[in-house]
C-alpha cells in the first residue's frame, strides 16, 4: 500500500512536524532578507537569528514530545527527530564548508554577506570566497525540509503500485534524480532573485537554473538514499544508534565531495557567458 510517511509512528511524528514548520522559517528568511533590514546587521545578528530560526526543529520536539504509553519525555538520542537533526547537520557542515567552494568555482554563486565570522576549507577551490559562519545554522532549515519532501516523496513512489514492479524499481534512480532535481531548480529560482541579489547571486542566472541545478541536485541523489533508511520501518523504531547515523551522514559526505569534483573535471565551470 502507498505511503507518503513513515509506518514508524516517532518518524512519521518527526516528518509531518517538519514539513508544518518549514512555512514558518521561510516566511522568517523572507522577510527580513525582503524587507532590508538584514543590511544594517553584523555577525552577532545574524548568528542570533539563524539559531533562533533553526532552535525549533530541536526545542519542540525535545520538550514537549512525550511517550504515548509512559507519558514521559524519551531520551533525545533514541528519537529519529534527534538522529535526522545530527544527519542533515553533519551533511550541512560538509556542504558548507567543502560544497561551497564548488559553488563558488563550477557555478559562480556569490555571497555578499558583510560578515567576518566566517569558515571555509582552506585548500579547496580557486575563488575566494567566504562562507559565512551563521548559514551552516540556517541551512539546517533549509536541507531538514529539503531532505523530509525527498524523503517522502520517494517512500511514495516506492509503495506506489508502479514504484514496487520490476519497471518501476529499476527507474528508481531517475525518479529520485527528477525529484532532486526539482527541489534544487525550486531553490535556485526563489533565492538567486532580483530582490535577493544585494546578498547572493549567480554570474549566469538562467544556465544555473537549467545545468546548475541539475549539478544541485546531486546534493540530493547522494544523500536521500542514505537518509532515507535511518529508522525508516516500525519494527526497527530506534535501531539506528548515533554512530551509525553519523557514519552514514559522513559516508554521504564523502560521495558528495567525490560527485561534485568528478562533475568539475567533466564539465567544467557554468559561468557567464
Amino acid at each position: 500500500m502507498h505511503r507518503w510517511f513513515s509506518d514508524n509512528p516517532d518518524k512519521a511524528r518527526a516528518e509531518r512536524f517538519f514539513l508544518l514548520y518549514s512555512p514558518v522559517w521561510i516566511v522568517a528568511v523572507a522577510f527580513v532578507m525582503l524587507s532590508g533590514v538584514m543590511s544594517s546587521w553584523g555577525d552577532a545578528a545574524y548568528m542570533v537569528f539563524a539559531v533562533l530560526v533553526a532552535a525549533p526543529l530541536v526545542l519542540v520536539p525535545a520538550l514537549t514530545w512525550r511517550d504515548a504509553e509512559t507519558a514521559q519525555l524519551r531520551p533525545m538520542h533514541e528519537r529519529y527527530w534527534f538522529k535526522f537533526n545530527l544527519w542533515i547537520a553533519i551533511y550541512v557542515f560538509a556542504g558548507s564548508y567543502v560544497g561551497s567552494h564548488y559553488f563558488f568555482d563550477v557555478l559562480g554563486m556569490r555571497y555578499a554577506f558583510p560578515t567576518a565570522w566566517n569558515l571555509d576549507a582552506a585548500l579547496v577551490g580557486r575563488d575566494s570566497g567566504d562562507v559565512p559562519l551563521f548559514l551552516y545554522v540556517l541551512t539546517q532549515c533549509y536541507f531538514v525540509t529539503y531532505h523530509v519532501i525527498l524523503v517522502v516523496l520517494l517512500r511514495r513512489y516506492r509503495t506506489g503500485s508502479f514504484g514496487q514492479t520490476v519497471l518501476g524499481r529499476a527507474l528508481t534512480p531517475l525518479a529520485l534524480l527528477v525529484i532532486a532535481y526539482g527541489v534544487a531548480y525550486g531553490e535556485t529560482f526563489f533565492m538567486a532573485s532580483e530582490a535577493l541579489s544585494d546578498y547572493f547571486w549567480y554570474l549566469d542566472r538562467e544556465r544555473m537554473l537549467s545545468l546548475g541545478s541539475l549539478f544541485y541536485a546531486t546534493y540530493f541523489v547522494v544523500s536521500t538514499p542514505l537518509v532515507y533508511g535511518v529508522d525508516e520501518r516500525a519494527e526497527e523504531a530506534g535501531a539506528w544508534s548515533l554512530g551509525r547515523v553519523t557514519l552514514s551522514a559522513l559516508a554521504a559526505s564523502m560521495l558528495m565531495f567525490y560527485v561534485l569534483d568528478l562533475w568539475a573535471m567533466v564539465f567544467g565551470p557554468i559561468l557567464e557567458g
